[in-house]
This record gives structure tokens, C-alpha cells and sequence, in this order.
């Protein structure tokens, strides 16, 4: 992306004035209140003819009564009058638009595909920029711009492309639940004008964003694709979760977004080309974004797997082993020492480490964390939580701080071992049982700073996703460096 469109980009990502085309009761005034709720800090101007004010606000009976200039507008009117807005905000100036509005080609009618014909012919006869139709456009918690009324501003180091709005706000939350923040969130929709391409361009270049995920169904432009893609993922972490895999997700494609979706052959070789880190699963997006963010990088794939049980030991080794990972075992010294301090009745202290009753002491469970990661052998640890446990330990020994303080000693325990060994430590916390203290304490690691996943097998996928990445771009700076 050169300058210039950069620059063009920055403008309406950060507009002063927002006109709001098709506002109404009908939808309970949805983006009226997705920006006051959001609380943007520019100018707003419901448009509606029938209306004469909006939660307060005065109600323009059309976008040429608006005074003064208009940089940003949303359309949400039937796709039939669409096409008239459309020369409104031309005229007005208009530097670029959400069109919110369906009914064009992903209908498949010759009717849907001549309405957005028409869209294309006036957008590219204009200055005017276009995000769809069929889409949820921007979302930026920086400038308070927002594409939902419940959506909390929480800035911060992740961008996001979808074609799907529904992924979009799916995304945000799910990395607002993470703990992580946002800077920039992009629905594209229909991709008329602003493409999938252009917007990897822009985040690349964005210096808010330190990683990139996208939610792919297709694309109008696979060569510009593939280039975009392709020059990001050496600069930046760059996450792809290409859905419509199958003839019937294909065919859903089609009938959401009018996007190409292609052979899922075609689609894997496209991707691994491209070098980005490719996605199976909502789930694995996430968690794969997240660990970017949270993990120095592996430096191998000896993994170093902690449990309460052996049954969970054993799982837990099939499942890395499965993923490509060795579990070696701990050099004689760390053994030696791991022996002074594990009870002998049930352990194993080789690797998986099978804690057993001496998981329930805090301090034990902490020098052997550290003992683990401190051995040469070991490039990373997946440690499964067990709440379940910890929590009944708590109220046998009627001990009302005992689960909090146990979790911010294995919280403590784990930066020493990311932060001062460099070496990632991924914790799985599976929902058995106690679902009000698994929540919690799924919410105090995520305040302490480390990446979780539900699952052993979703924690083993991710770190095999974070290795081949830097594998393959070994030049890259870690966003957990910056």
C-alpha cells in the first residue's frame, strides 16, 4: 500500500463526522447507538425522512441538509434506493461508506448482481471509498468507531479482516474475553472496493497493530491476495481461518458474500505459500493470536507436559506426540531435584510429569514448574489446570483463598519461565465440573498475562502453529518482544 492510500485509510478510519443513512426505531436506532454507546467523540447526523430527531439528536430528512462536511457515512436502507444514496454521499463528499445493506450478488439473481454492477461502476467513477454491501464495515476502538451498540472500546495490539460481519464481532468479543484489545476490526463483505488485499496492506503497515487475524471465505482477487499475504506474514504474525472447505460450504459461500471460494486444495497450497499461520476452527483463531501475543518464541519442539493425574499424562502425551512433539525426558539433575520435593506415591517426575497429591501444595507445584522449565531439554510447557480439583481441595481444607492464591503462584511461576527463560508455557484448563470457578480461574490467568485453551489438544495445536511459524520467518520480530 503506498502512501497516499495509507494515508486515505488513516482519514476515514479516524472520521470527525458520521452520517448514519436509514437510522430508525425499527431497529431500535442499532448503529445510532453503536457509536454513543462507544462513545465517539465526532459529530453525528441520523438520516431519516420520516424522523425529526433520534435519541435526542436532530434528524436530517437527507444527507444534502446535513451542514458542514460529512467524512464517513453508514447505509442502511433497502438495496433498492441504495445505488441513490450512494450519488447523495458523492455529492456530499462523502470519503467512504459502510454499505450495511444485502441484496446485491450474493443473492444470485441477475437483479442482485446488476444492483452491485451498478454500485461498482459509480464507486470507481468517484473519490469515494466502500466497505461491502453486506457488511458490518469498520470498528476502531481508537476513534470510538463501532459496528455494535454493546461493544466496549478496548484498544489495542490486534487487527482483524472478515468478509462475514457476524466473524467480525464474534472476533472482537472473543479477544476482548481473552484479555487482549483491539485496533482494528474490518467487515468487508461483498468487496465492491475495499478488498481483502488492501486491508492486509493497511494493517501491515499499521503501527497500533502487532497481529493480524483473518477470516476468509473467498476472494475476488486471488493473485493480489496472495501477494498481500504473502509480503505480511515475514513482518508481521498473520493468522488465516479460511472457512467453506467443503461443496456445501462452497455453496454457502456463494449465497453469503458472492466470493470465489475455490477447491479446499487449491486453498491449502494458496495458503502455505503465503507462509501465514493457517487456522482450523473459530477456537484455534483465537487461542493462536492470543499466544502471539503472549509467548516469547519456541525455540524447538521439546515440550515439557504437567498434570494432577497419570491418566491425564498419558492423554496428554498421545495427543503432543500426535502433533509432532517430543517429550524428553528431564536431564538427571532436574530429576534429582524434582525427587526432594515431589511425594513418591503416584508420580512421575520424568516427563509427563504426573504431580499427583503434591499438586495441592502451592510451593511444591512452583519449584517444580520451575525446575521444568529451568532444564536444557525442555523449549516450552503445556501445564493442564485442574479446577475441579483445586477448587474441592479448597473447600475440604475450608480454605477461602486458597484456589486464588494457588493460581497466582502457578501465574507467577509461568512469566518466570516466558519472561526470564523465554520459553512459552500454555496452560489447558478443560470445563469439568464447577463452572463458576472454572470461569474465574480461566479470567485470573488471562489477567496474569498467559495464553490458555480449553483443551490440551487446542493448546498443543496452537503451540505447533506458533513453531512453524517462526520456523518459517525466523526474522520476525515477536509482538511479545515489543
Amino acid at each position: 500500500m503506498d502512501d497516499k492510500t495509507f494515508k486515505q485509510f488513516e482519514e476515514f478510519i479516524h472520521a470527525q463526522s458520521i452520517a448514519l443513512i436509514g437510522t430508525s426505531p425499527n431497529s431500535n436506532f442499532y448503529w445510532l447507538k453503536s457509536f454513543l454507546n462507544f462513545g465517539y467523540k465526532g459529530k453525528l447526523y441520523p438520516v431519516n425522512p420520516k424522523l425529526d430527531e433520534a435519541l435526542g439528536l436532530k434528524c436530517y430528512k437527507s444527507l444534502s441538509e446535513v451542514p458542514g462536511p460529512v467524512d464517513y457515512a453508514v447505509i442502511r436502507v433497502p438495496a433498492k434506493v441504495v445505488s441513490s444514496v450512494l450519488d447523495e454521499c458523492i455529492a456530499k463528499g462523502v470519503k467512504c461508506v459502510t454499505i450495511f445493506s444485502s441484496g446485491f450478488s450474493e443473492l444470485g439473481t441477475e437483479e442482485g448482481r446488476s444492483r452491485e454492477a451498478e454500485l461498482i461502476e459509480k464507486i470507481r467513477a468517484s473519490p469515494i471509498r466502500v466497505f461491502g454491501p453486506n457488511c458490518m464495515g469498520l470498528c476502531c476502538p481508537e476513534s470510538r468507531f463501532s459496528f455494535r451498540p454493546d461493544l466496549k472500546p478496548n484498544p489495542g495490539p490486534i487487527g482483524f479482516i472478515a468478509q462475514s460481519g457476524g466473524k467480525a464481532i464474534d472476533t472482537y468479543l472473543a479477544v476482548e474475553e481473552a484479555g487482549e484489545g483491539c485496533s482494528k476490526f474490518f467487515s468487508f463483505g461483498n468487496e465492491t472496493d475495499i478488498s481483502s488485499s488492501q486491508l492486509v496492506e493497511y494493517l501491515a503497515r499499521d503501527p497500533k497493530t502487532k497481529v493480524i487475524g483473518m477470516y476468509l471465505e473467498g476472494a475476488r482477487d486471488g493473485q493480489k491476495l496472495r501477494e498481500a499475504l504473502a509480503d505480511t506474514a515475514p513482518k508481521k504474525p498473520i493468522v488465516v481461518w479460511k472457512a467453506g472447505n467443503t461443496i456445501e460450504g462452497a455453496r454457502a459461500v456463494a449465497s453469503h458474500s458472492a466470493a470465489l471460494a475455490g477447491s479446499p486444495q487449491v486453498w491449502s497450497g494458496f495458503l502455505q505459500q503465503t507462509g501465514v499461520a493457517v487456522v482450523e476452527s473459530f477456537e484455534h483463531l483465537i487461542d493462536t493470536m492470543v499466544a502471539f501475543m503472549r509467548c516469547p518464541p519456541p525455540k524447538g519442539n521439546r515440550v515439557a507436559f504437567i498434570a494432577i493425574s497419570g491418566g491425564a499424562g498419558v492423554v496428554g502425551t498421545d495427543l503432543l506426540v500426535s502433533q509432532g512433539f517430543k517429550l524428553p525426558t528431564l536431564t538427571k539433575e532436574k530429576i534429582e531435584a524434582l525427587s526432594k520435593i515431589v511425594q513418591g506415591v503416584g508420580t512421575n517426575i520424568r516427563n509427563p510429569i504426573d504431580l499427583a497429591a503434591s499438586y495441592f501444595y502451592p510451593d511444591v507445584t512452583s519449584k517444580s514448574l520451575r525446575l521444568v522449565a529451568e532444564d536444557d531439554n525442555i523449549d516450552a510447557i503445556i501445564l493442564e489446570a485442574a479446577p475441579h480439583y483445586i477448587e474441592f481441595m479448597a473447600r475440604h481444607l475450608e480454605m477461602k483463598d486458597y484456589t486464588r492464591d494457588y493460581w497466582k503462584i502457578i501465574i507467577d511461576a509461568a512469566n518466570y519461565c516466558m519472561r526470564d527463560l523465554h520459553k512459552p508455557f500454555l496452560v489447558a484448563v478443560p470445563a469439568i465440573g464447577f463452572a463458576e470457578e472454572n470461569l474465574a480461574a480461566r479470567r485470573q490467568f488471562r489477567e496474569g498475562g498467559l495464553p490458555i485453551s480449553f483443551t490440551t489438544a487446542d493448546a498443543a495445536k496452537t503451540l505447533r502453529t506458533l513453531i512453524t511459524y517462526y520456523q518459517r520467518h525466523p526474522n520476525i520480530t515477536s509482538p511479545f518482544e515489543t
